[in-house]
């Protein structure tokens, strides 16, 4: 029985409430970004994207979302040191900048209930030391691909490896496919995909460890991977954001809405 006067806190609308305030607040930094661009002289855009990106972070820590933490600390830290004059705004610098924009729009984008209290991925605290790390040490890795988007499905059934092509190439990419996830692991570093879309069980290397091989490799750090398992729960999920996956979906023999709004989102940000 709750105490009289108390109401039951509900983690999925404060979630919601994060997610449309810290998207005000990367638009408010994209702005200012652009802003000073045009005059590295003025102080003020600093100031202003150094106090939106201290907000998301404070928030994603009340809600124990870890990645958007530690990403969104590690573009504090930037801005920090561009208002401390310790960096310049070269190209580089709001390439990456911009770039950190967009991962942590797909992380707040894909936050839910599951994502509270986990351990920061990886590739989140891959990508947070490449925005603190010495501009000269820090490598400028092309694209995966240029023109039309590629996209790999990995699955043991046929099913619905045809299943995802459909829906994938409905979002506008350039779909293979293959049953076995050492196949397609070798494919993928031959020749880097924009998205990668595996099952969890797959003959030869299983979807968590495929990802985090994928995710091991520099030419991925703008890429989207994603798991699809039969199953859900939070030890999966868990299981998913560790090996550096965006997301992990229920397969679906008749249609998947999750995977495409997923692939959709990142696509509206720049990640897919």
């Amino acid at each position: 029985m709750e105490p009289k006067g108390c109401r039951r806190v509900n983690v999925a609308e404060f979630l919601n409430e994060f997610q449309l305030e810290a998207g005000e607040k990367l638009d408010l930094i994209a702005s200012q970004l652009l802003r000073l661009e045009r005059d590295p002289t003025s102080s003020q855009p600093i100031r202003e994207m150094f106090l939106a990106a201290h907000t998301i972070k404070g928030g994603a820590a009340m809600l124990r979302l870890t990645d958007v933490e530690a990403l969104a600390h590690a573009i504090e830290d930037l801005l920090s040191a561009f208002r401390d004059q310790q960096r310049t705004l070269d190209a580089q610098a709001a390439d990456l900048l911009f770039k950190s924009l967009d991962h942590l729009r797909g992380l707040i984008a894909l936050a839910s209930a599951e994502s509270v209290g986990t351990e920061p991925s990886d590739w989140v605290m891959n990508f947070a030391s490449q925005l603190r790390a010495d501009p000269a040490s820090v490598a400028v890795v092309p694209a995966p691909t240029q023109g039309k988007r590629r996209a790999l499905v990995v699955d043991h059934s046929p099913t619905v490896r045809e299943l995802h092509r459909m829906l994938l190439e409905d979002c506008g990419f350039e779909v293979e496919d293959c049953d076995d996830g050492q196949v397609a692991l070798g494919r993928g570093l031959a020749k880097p995909y924009n998205l990668v879309v595996s099952g969890v069980q797959n003959p030869g290397l299983g979807g968590f460890e495929l990802v985090s091989a994928l995710r091991a490799d520099p030419r991925y750090g703008q890429a989207t991977l994603v798991l699809m398992s039969a199953d859900e729960g939070p030890d999966l999920t868990r299981r998913a954001s560790e090996c550096g996956a965006h997301a992990l979906v229920r397969k679906s023999s008749l249609q998947n809405e999750r995977l495409t709004g997923v692939v959709r989102q990142l696509t509206a940000a720049g990640l897919a």
